[in-house]
Parts: C-alpha cells; sequence; structure tokens
C-alpha cells in the first residue's frame, strides 16, 4: 500500500508540473523576440507530404532577398506562399527560427500557432497540483510522515518540469 501512495504521488505531482512547465514553456517561445528582414519574393515553392495515416499536407517555402542575402522560410499554413515580386516583411524569432509575422503590403499574417491548447493546459496543470496537494493535506495514512509526502512532491515536480523543458526542445 505504500509503494502504491508514493506512486501515485510521484506522478500526480509530476504529470501536472509537467503539463504546466510545457504550456509555460511554449508561451515564453511563442512570444519571443524577434528579428525583421525585408526583402523581396524571388520564389516560392510547395513540398507535397504524406502523414503517417496516409493524409496529404503541404510545406509551403518562399525565398525572400534581403539587403544581406537571400533566406528561404518554410510554413505549413498556405498563406505562407506568396508570387514572386511581391515586397515582403517576414519577422523571425531569434528563439527557434522559424517565421511568426509575414507582412504583404499592407496585409499582416500571424502565424504562431493559438493560444487555446496551453491555456487548457495551464488550467488542467493547475487543478492537477491544487488537487494533489488537497490530497495530501487529507490523506490519514500513518504509514509514513506527512512531510515526505510533499517531499516525494516536490521531487515529482522539479522532474516533472525538467521532462517537459527536455520534450519541447
Amino acid at each position: 500500500m505504500l509503494a502504491m501512495r508514493l506512486l501515485a504521488t510521484l506522478l500526480w505531482f509530476g504529470v501536472s508540473a509537467g503539463m504546466l512547465t510545457y504550456a509555460v514553456y511554449e508561451l515564453n517561445v511563442r512570444d519571443a523576440p524577434t528579428s525583421s528582414i525585408e526583402g523581396t519574393v524571388i520564389a516560392h515553392r510547395q513540398e507535397r507530404h504524406v502523414s503517417e495515416h496516409n493524409q496529404l499536407y503541404f510545406t509551403y517555402f518562399i525565398t525572400v532577398r534581403g539587403a544581406t542575402g537571400d533566406f528561404e522560410f518554410g510554413n505549413h499554413q498556405p498563406v505562407t506562399d506568396t508570387e514572386p515580386g511581391t515586397p515582403v516583411v517576414v519577422q523571425v524569432s531569434t528563439a527557434t527560427g522559424e517565421i511568426v509575422f509575414l507582412r504583404k503590403g499592407t496585409i499582416v499574417v500571424d502565424l504562431r500557432d493559438t493560444v487555446d491548447g496551453y491555456v487548457v493546459l495551464i488550467g488542467l496543470g493547475t487543478v492537477g497540483l491544487l488537487g494533489a496537494l488537497v490530497r495530501e493535506l487529507i490523506t490519514d495514512d500513518y504509514t509514513y510522515p506527512r512531510w515526505l509526502g510533499f517531499i516525494f512532491g516536490a521531487l515529482a515536480t522539479a522532474t516533472g518540469g525538467w521532462v517537459a523543458l527536455i520534450i519541447a526542445e
């Protein structure tokens, strides 16, 4: 029974902390500083891919000639595909090197993922951590001291956060 309780404590704290850490990290990367490249599109292409489930999807590439040379950018969103000769400003994330914003004339396109999934993960992770804390406070199992459960929970939280950061990179 003691091993089951310790395993439940470790999993509850670790998984909740991992979810929180992953979501916060991804939101920070999403809003990382950007660098701008201004130029003209000189080429565009699309690559066709087939997923594991035989679904077809495309990656769209544009080559931009800027003041310091030619740069190629790719994204899965069709709005990335731009005709050659179009003046553009591409904002690239300094954290990931991916396109964040694409401005074609007066149209600005946000190419980042939406925050909906990350907000749900933060909510679930917070509820999970609060549930784990409440569980440790109200459990009347005297096979080991209550402070030992909190130590295991803290270790699991740190490990879950570390694993989430490793997975995110």
